[in-house]
């Protein structure tokens, strides 16, 4: 099961929360190693001696024989009637049992931001109402537990009633020794009659978790992780960093409609280029569909060569990213920079010095063998984008993507963050998603997505020609000061880049904003 969660696509996370994935591996994996042999060992075990004790009955008084058939089929009928509600209440208290793990996780995560905004009632309220929902599917199952119980109590009356009376229609025929005999066992038959039949159904219950574990040792696998050794790339593919889309159309599933839509566009190598859009126009969808997290129709080409030839690590070892949330994992400093000790000590203090990091790392108590905090808590949020970027720099991939990296840092080491992707990363091809038009606008070239279409692309000056199009309206948004500060930098990216291209300067956005606010 852990294998096959592993394997499984992004779209799987996406579906199903932490705490569900929790209960499988926590109550269903314990219900499974811990309550499910003893209980299959008592259910085999009382079934060998109702059988062997009714042998012995019927010897004494063959007229028992008969009852104690009728009480085996009674049992097994009220079993399985039991079983009809029994397993789908199991299925319900499993199911509610998910939010309540689900719930925690969060609150836990986010306690910070719990407290800052004084919501703690709230939180504990929804909590209160995730266990309510739990507890009641939790009493209801107990209380057709207890149903049963009862129902059995009085068929084993009517069963001991029954082979008392049996003895008396004998009559003297009967021996007393035999009739002492047969009453004992039957008493003692009717006990294991009712333990036999709980620990059957109680089997039966216990196997939703065997099922439920059975369910995720089956999920749906991404792409072969390798290619085959006769098909394999070149070691160092892509050595270039040429992107290509050809009509790329993405779905998160099946019945879903696509979140990308016939996407064709180039991009050259060491070309740097910001995709913009408003949210849900497909900028993380594009990315996914880089990295093959979600398979995509249509052709994605690297170097020239498309990446569904080849396995998902070969694809994305190629390919460097650096997240808008940092992620850091508990290990030493040396793991989170180098995962796989592919580099020496002085490449790594090589980069942790170009982000400005070498006296931080310099002060823990065993420098890079100094083991991090889960998620990175040793280091403040700037700090851990740095180590993703110095990561990034170690890879030394011809790709480059940028998913909002400088959204939560301060202007100090956003202004850090953009000179070391200059230097250190010129020779790249960078993708850069930005809500803050400042971090792409000095971009080669400009990607607007709009419910997962291009409705342009090309260099930031020549779009904003356009006083029609969806990226001056996007500029234009951000107020006159703004804009007019965004219009000058893309004027003066193109004149350092493109200067045979710049041409007679347009009127400013802030000209042209200037004069719709004269005609209101």
């Amino acid at each position: 099961m852990f294998k096959s969660v592993l394997r499984a696509p992004v779209t799987f996370f996406d579906n199903n929360p932490v705490g569900r994935i929790l209960n499988r591996f926590s109550k269903d994996v314990g219900a499974s190693d811990d309550m499910l042999p003893p209980t299959a060992f008592d259910t085999l075990g009382v079934t060998f001696q109702v059988l062997g004790i009714s042998f012995l009955v019927s010897v004494t008084n063959y007229y028992v024989v008969i009852g104690t058939v009728i009480a085996m089929v009674v049992f097994i009928c009220l079993r399985n009637f039991y079983l009809k509600t029994a397993r789908d209440l199991k299925r319900l208290e499993s199911t509610t049992r998910s939010p309540v793990f689900s719930h925690l996780s969060a609150s836990l995560n986010g306690l910070a931001t719990i407290r800052a905004s004084r919501t703690e009632s709230i939180f504990m309220q929804e909590f209160d109402n995730h266990q309510d929902r739990h507890t009641s599917a939790w009493f209801l199952f107990l209380s057709g537990t207890r149903w049963l119980g009862i129902w059995l109590d009085w068929l084993i009356v009517v069963y001991l009633a029954a082979v008392t009376y049996s003895f008396m229609a004998v009559g003297k025929e009967a021996l007393g020794g035999n009739v002492g005999l047969a009453i004992s066992s039957a008493m003692m038959l009717t006990g294991m009659f009712q333990w036999g039949v709980r620990q059957s159904a109680e089997l039966e219950n216990q196997m939703t978790s065997v099922e439920r574990i059975m369910e995720y040792s089956k999920l749906e696998e991404e792409g072969a992780l390798e290619s085959p050794p006769d098909k394999k790339p070149p070691s160092n593919w892509p050595s270039e960093g040429a992107i290509e889309f050809e009509q790329v159309s993405l779905r998160y599933s099946a019945d879903s409609l696509p979140v990308l839509n016939d996407l064709t566009f180039k991009a050259a190598a060491k070309e740097k280029i910001g995709i913009v859009g408003r949210t849900g126009a497909g900028k993380s969808s594009l990315i996914a569909a880089l990295f093959r997290l979600i398979e995509p129709e249509g052709r994605i080409l690297l170097d020239g060569r498309d990446t569904k030839a080849y396995g998902l690590h070969e694809v994305r070892r190629g390919i460097a990213i650096i997240p808008q949330d940092p992620v850091l994992f508990q290990g030493t400093m040396r793991k989170n920079l180098d995962p796989f000790n592919e580099h020496s000590d002085e490449a790594l203090w090589r980069v942790v010095e170009q982000v400005q990091l070498k006296e931080a790392v310099s002060e823990l108590p065993e420098k890079l063998n100094t083991t991090l905090f889960e998620g990175g808590s040793n280091f403040s949020v700037g700090q851990r984008q740095l180590v993703c970027l110095a990561r990034a720099l170690l890879q030394r991939n011809k790709v480059l993507v940028l998913d909002e990296a400088t959204a939560n840092v301060d202007p100090k080491t956003d202004a850090l963050f953009q000179e070391t992707l200059k230097k250190s990363f010129k020779d790249c091809t960078v993708l850069t998603i930005a809500h803050r038009l400042d971090t792409i606008i000095d971009s080669d070239k400009v990607l607007v997505l709009d419910r997962g279409e291009i409705k342009e692309f090309g260099r930031p000056y020549e779009l904003l020609q356009n006083k029609k199009g969806p990226f001056f309206e996007l500029v234009a948004q951000t107020g006159k000061a703004s804009s007019a500060r965004l219009y000058r930098a893309a004027a003066k990216s193109q004149a350092e880049k493109f200067p045979e291209k710049l041409g007679i300067l347009a009127p400013s956005l802030e000209e042209v904003q200037e004069e719709e606010d004269d005609k209101l």
